[in-house]
């Protein structure tokens, strides 16, 4: 990368900074691109042509804070899965309650209602993208609890590679996001939730042979 695209590259990752910290106060439906380029510059502003040089609109610097906050979380749950001492229950004890609070807080920060759950659906690629950093390192995970008898040896594990139950897997964590849809403006929204996580945990169980339990959440 050359010292240009490299300043282009800091200077949009400002803007993304800035965003997100507004968002976080005012929600992404609430925060206006004056909102955002104001309080760029350590809030000392800066010119609307400059945001236009780095960004389309503002969906496409939406787009760029999504796409930057789901890598973050995405960061956490490989360390989890790397990490050698957790069991598959502590492991899913980790990632589950870290990664549910993450997606109730996109909920939160990025739309409004049923608006988040209609953005991951025209823009799949955004949940594909972390589903597919997320299959080495569980491949490898499902490895390390096989060879020292964690896991047992089911059919499944038997017939397919730990990668393609690995995908399974990783298609079911994806389904606690889209299906949250459905839950989207629920008067019981918080109870629908952990319902997702408890079926999600169950289908697992049953991927793995193992009678694994629903890890609690605490959603505010």
């Amino acid at each position: 990368m050359n010292d240009r695209s490299s300043l282009r590259e800091q200077r949009r990752s400002e803007f993304v900074t800035t965003a997100m910290r507004v968002f976080d106060r005012k929600g992404a439906a609430n925060t206006s691109l004056r909102d955002v380029i104001h309080a760029m510059n350590h809030g000392k502003g800066v010119g609307m042509s400059v945001f236009y040089y780095y960004f389309k609109s503002k969906d496409d610097l939406v787009d760029a804070c999504v796409r930057t906050y789901l890598a973050s979380y995405v960061d956490h749950v490989v360390d989890i899965l790397q990490n050698p001492d957790l069991s598959v229950q502590e492991a899913l004890d980790d990632i589950c309650p870290h990664l549910i609070r993450a997606i109730w807080k996109m909920d939160v920060i990025f739309a409004d209602k049923a608006n988040w759950y209609s953005y991951l659906s025209t823009n799949s690629n955004v949940m594909e993208g972390f589903v597919r950093q997320i299959i080495d390192p569980l491949t490898k995970a499902l490895d390390r609890w096989l060879d020292r008898g964690d896991l047992p040896q089911t059919q499944l594990i038997q017939t397919a590679s730990t990668r393609t139950v690995a995908w399974l897997m990783a298609d079911g964590l994806s389904s606690i996001v889209s299906n949250g849809r459905g839950a989207a403006g629920h008067p019981q929204i918080r109870e629908v939730v952990r319902q997702r996580v408890r079926e999600s945990v169950a289908f697992f169980s049953q991927l793995l042979g193992l009678p694994l339990k629903a890890p609690a959440i605490a959603l505010s």
